[in-house]
């Protein structure tokens, strides 16, 4: 979406979403989020003017950063190479990647299946208010150096699932594209560099709602066309995918390295069309982080990218339980051969905080000198673990995790990083 307008009746519709969220009931949106997702395939599926929206979408951004590669010095057909390795590559489509309209019209069809495939066979995890609040914290902790610590075989949990989110998280980019997202997806895939590489890695999509806080004039011009001609828009309308490298455990100092200048040169690539396109600075979120409507900074179009790798983690360490909607185990039963049916579940997971368990009187805790009156996250940071089985210390990694006592406010602040 082009620009966009947050008025007074966004800003409305905004605030009842977050009395909504506070009166958050875990089977109702369960429910939604089946309803939803069923609709969503419904809908997609032989839409000719979301396809028209996918082709539109891939073209812009195609020829964006193409020009931007040949102000920084490429001839037009290296400029060609490298735009689709940064683009169609790194979500996960494979060469050959020939110089021609027709490419760009394949990559579309390619994406739109894409989604397509994450939305019949993912697991739809739906989100609580406070697990969610928790995430978006653990998240805006995260750096790009952070991501790379991610490993395909032992961090993902499933193959593929959905995270439906309780209200829409608004994200503000440099290139004006302000958007609204409300459900966060992932499957397992592979990326392809402009020289041939191939890395295990996790494709990331991002979908918002059609009727979200975040409006256009184009977008509502194109949803009301599409209506009227007898293609209503889906609940969840996907916004495109991005893939991020899931390879740590295999991958040596020196690909470690590279992989740290490959984002380094995807930031500056980032930046540099947003000068293109003369982005406004004023659209950028305020420094403290607003998980309650307002936009979020995402200058690196990886947000979506930490929110998962956050859900990840907080799983990993217990932080999050998921749980099953026990009157919907007969309602949405899983295709054979999908992630869901692979995990052995009804494909629907409820995820909330797990509830701490009450302290025995008389313990270390209940005599600390210091009393906090509020929580806060623990950005990711390196531990050299002692094993006694091995007899020697290794690295590991820790958080992020949420620090404090259960039931206080949660506090957080966004920070910048950079990749040193």
């Amino acid at each position: 979406m082009g620009g966009w307008a947050m008025g007074r009746a966004s800003r409305n519709r905004r605030e009842g979403r977050r009395k909504k969220a506070r009166g958050w009931d875990p089977a109702v949106a369960a429910r939604d989020a089946l309803r939803d997702q069923k609709a969503t395939i419904r809908l997609l599926e032989n839409n000719s003017y979301a396809a028209a929206y996918f082709a539109a979408a891939t073209d812009r951004v195609f020829q964006e950063a193409m020009w931007q590669h040949i102000r920084l010095g490429s001839a037009p057909a290296q400029a060609w190479h490298e735009t689709a390795a940064w683009m169609m590559g790194a979500a996960g489509f494979p060469r050959p990647w020939p110089h021609n309209i027709q490419f760009l019209a394949d990559y579309a069809v390619f994406e739109r299946e894409q989604q397509l495939a994450l939305l019949r066979d993912g697991e739809v995890c739906v989100i609580s208010p406070d697990a969610h609040a928790t995430v978006m914290a653990a998240a805006l902790t995260l750096d790009a150096d952070d991501l790379l610590t991610l490993d395909q075989d032992t961090d993902i949990p499933m193959r593929a699932a959905l995270v439906v989110m309780p209200e829409p998280v608004v994200l503000s980019r440099r290139d004006v594209v302000v958007g609204d997202f409300s459900v966060f997806g992932w499957r397992r895939s592979t990326m392809y560099g402009s020289a041939g590489q191939e890395h295990a890695a996790v494709g990331v999509s991002a979908m918002f709602r059609p009727d979200g806080p975040v409006q256009s004039p184009d977008w509502t011009d194109f949803v009301a066309e599409a209506q009227a001609n007898g293609y209503p828009a889906p609940p969840w309308f996907p916004s495109g995918s991005i893939g991020m490298r899931a390879d740590s455990s295999t991958r040596s100092a020196l690909a470690h390295t590279e992989a740290i200048e490959e984002i380094r040169a995807r930031h500056m690539l980032l930046r540099d069309v947003a000068d293109l396109l003369r982005a406004d600075d004023a659209l950028w979120a305020p420094e403290s982080a607003q998980w309650n409507g307002e936009p979020v900074a995402d200058p690196h179009h990886d947000f979506p990218a930490r929110y998962l790798f956050a859900f990840w983690r907080l799983a990993a360490q217990g932080i999050t339980v998921t749980a099953t909607p026990p009157d919907l185990e007969d309602d949405h039963q899983p295709s054979p051969g999908s992630a869901a049916s692979v995990q052995g579940s009804s494909g629907i997971r409820l995820v909330d905080l797990r509830r701490p368990t009450e302290r025995p009187s008389g313990t270390a805790a209940a005599s600390s000198p210091r009393h906090y009156t509020h929580r806060w996250p623990v950005k990711m940071h390196k531990v050299n673990q002692w094993y006694p089985s091995l007899g020697r210390h290794q690295i590991r990694w820790r958080g992020p995790y949420i620090q404090g006592p259960a039931g206080t406010p949660l506090r957080v602040r966004e920070t910048a990083y950079h990749l040193s």
